[in-house]
């Protein structure tokens, strides 16, 4: 471009490695980052835009890249070429994309300046450059909005990148703040061909190229726009980028055309480079711009045209019905059967009437409707499996068993009883075959026995912590002078206070040990409580699978104990349930509290029935 005063011409790429910063930039040259390309680290669609796809959720790419640009930084006066400030660049870059979820994905670009070069302008005042340093390092959050891969019309993504301040000034690569990046980009997978687009913005500090009264260039704000048509497949792809840029601050507009080459090594590797020329005199457009790079990452995932989504063996891009299973043999659509008989259209000689194989497809007589031909069935008139030669199957009690295998062909029963009736003769709802008192009604805790009061104070033994010494109900069958810290009840040992651990740890503290023998007391002395389950719950506060470990360890700590103190261990088991059932509403401070205890269920060989 040109002007009355001096002015300057920039353009430059992202770059990779690492260099130590400096903090004073070229004299006569303000300090801001010359580099204007931005590249894609994921790969997806483009190298150097982003077109809505992510990467599979897990998927990471890694690439690094070499970078050369021509004439990125030019001084003209009175619209003629004084010279070169920067002539020639080379640029490495480390690119890193990583997926943890398959709607988000994270993305890092590292630049280093390894070699730039230029004239000598000091007649001009300007000191020439270093020839190398750390460029500006910036980082994307990238979320997708609409994937193709789930039937969706399009890929849509939106991104936040940020560019951090840590480059070399006298490199020219950093600017004096952070610069924000924020875009929204969308493509469409077209058979062979994908396109996209992107739109975004740039917003980094406003630095004059020329202070004085003339200014006439500056970086600064500005729309960035571009586009891609690539093809696919997994072989060698192309693909052509055009990318331009709407200044919002006093700095001309640029073009750039950036077409590449592609070509995968093995599943996991790929090659690839890019180059076009740049038009426009916006300061970090070079005259052109040539990449050359090698990228490491996980396998891609099939495209939509080479896979199976019906499951006939038949890939999509050749199935003709790529929803519905079909043999290849009819390129994957379903065989037409009319009536359903399992005899295709084209073999069967009645279509539209379903009939056995046996008979062409056509129906054939049978009188009782059992499935079985008149011409083979014994007995026509009446419906009967085949087994038997189409005649009835004798049930006598009609309970679904025929005689020939009912151990009670006059009583109607269950076939898990062969045949024979569920008696339960004392009604209490234990079966008499498990019922330990079955010509008396009992309880099915007790295995179908009455209750027993051997002390004669008015609590039944099963539910007595002291069933050989008279106490009060009040304090669970037990003198009063001996406090009771726990309660057994139906299905559950109740327990008056809570076992109390160290913070954080599965270590019982002593003033629990007491509430802990009383239980170990309990269960010995009452042999039909078959089981105890020793819940360990939480509230929902924290990790949740750090919360089911420490309520297991909890649940352990607490079996643990009680075996010490008497307890057969297989009448025992541990569980840690954390957050997943909870007592009580984790809305409040109480319930949250309440969750977090070591709860005790009784099982008795019959709770279940």
């Amino acid at each position: 471009m040109s002007h009355t005063q001096p002015s300057l011409r920039l353009s430059a790429i992202a770059t990779l490695l690492f260099a130590s910063a400096a903090l004073a930039q070229p004299e006569g040259v303000p300090g801001f980052e010359l580099e204007r390309l931005e590249l894609n680290p994921d790969g997806k669609g483009s190298l150097v835009m982003g077109t809505g796809e992510l990467l599979p959720a897990g998927g990471f790419r890694l690439s690094l890249l070499g970078h050369y640009e021509k004439d990125p930084l030019v001084l003209y006066a009175d619209g003629n070429r004084v010279g070169a400030l920067v002539g020639d660049r080379v640029t490495a870059h480390l690119l890193m994309a990583w997926a943890p979820l398959r709607w988000l994905e994270l993305g890092l670009q590292v630049p280093l300046v390894v070699w730039q070069r230029g004239d000598d302008l000091s007649a001009q005042g300007l000191g020439a450059p270093a020839g190398t340093g750390l460029g500006t390092p910036s980082a994307h959050v990238r979320v997708g909005l609409a994937s193709q891969w789930r039937e969706a019309p399009v890929d849509l993504a939106v991104e936040l990148g940020v560019g951090i301040p840590v480059g070399s000034e006298d490199a020219l690569a950093r600017d004096s703040t952070f610069r924000f990046s924020p875009k929204v980009m969308v493509g469409r997978r077209f058979g062979l061909l994908r396109a996209g687009v992107e739109a975004g913005m740039l917003v980094r500090p406003k630095v004059a190229l020329i202070a004085d009264e003339n200014i006439q260039d500056e970086v600064g704000n500005e729309v960035r726009l571009g586009a891609v048509l690539a093809t696919t497949g997994r072989g060698l792809r192309g693909e052509l980028n055009v990318r331009g840029t709407i200044p919002l601050t006093a700095q001309p507009k640029s073009l750039e055309l950036l077409a590449g080459l592609r070509l995968p090594v093995g599943k996991t590797v790929e090659v690839y480079a890019l180059g076009g020329p740049g038009f426009g005199d916006t300061p970090g457009t070079p005259s052109f711009r040539v990449l050359l790079g090698v990228s490491f990452g996980s396998p891609e995932p099939l495209p939509v045209s080479e896979r199976d989504d019906d499951g006939d063996g038949v890939k999509n891009g050749e199935d003709a019905c790529p929803n519905e299973a079909g043999p290849a043999r009819n390129k994957g659509c379903p065989v037409k059967d009319t009536d359903g008989d399992g005899v295709v259209d084209s073999a069967d000689r009645c279509p539209n009437e379903p009939g056995p194989a046996s008979s062409h497809g056509c129906p054939v007589k049978d009188s009782d409707g059992d499935g079985l031909a008149d011409s083979v069935d014994k007995c026509p008139n009446e419906p009967g499996p085949a087994e038997n030669n189409g005649c009835r199957v004798k049930d006598t009690d009609g309970d679904g068993i025929e005689d020939a295998q009912d151990k009670c062909p006059k009583e109607a029963g269950p076939a898990s009883r062969q045949g024979c009736p569920v008696k339960d003769t004392d009604g209490d709802g234990v079966v008499d075959d498990r019922d330990a008192c079955p010509t008396q009604a009992g309880l099915v805790e007790l295995r179908g026995c009455p209750a027993k009061d051997t002390d004669g104070d008015g609590v039944p033994d099963h539910l007595d912590n002291c069933p050989t010494e008279k106490g009060v109900a009040s304090n669970q069958g037990c003198p009063p002078q001996q406090e009771q810290l726990v309660a057994i009840q139906k299905g559950q040992l109740e327990i008056k206070q809570s076992v109390f651990f160290a913070y954080g740890k599965a270590i019982i503290q002593p003033r629990s040990f007491k509430m802990l023998d009383q239980i170990a007391k309990v269960i010995r002395q009452h042999p039909e409580i078959d089981k105890v389950v020793i819940e360990g719950h939480s509230d929902n506060i924290g990790n949740a699978d750090a919360n089911r470990k420490l309520s297991l360890a909890r649940a352990q700590s607490v079996k643990d104990y009680l075996v010490k103190k008497g307890v057969e261990e297989t009448r025992l088991d541990a569980k840690g349930y954390g957050p997943d059932r909870p007592i009580a509403s984790n809305k409040t401070a109480k319930g949250r509290a309440a969750n977090r205890r070591v709860a005790f269920t009784i099982l008795t060989p019959d709770s279940g029935q």
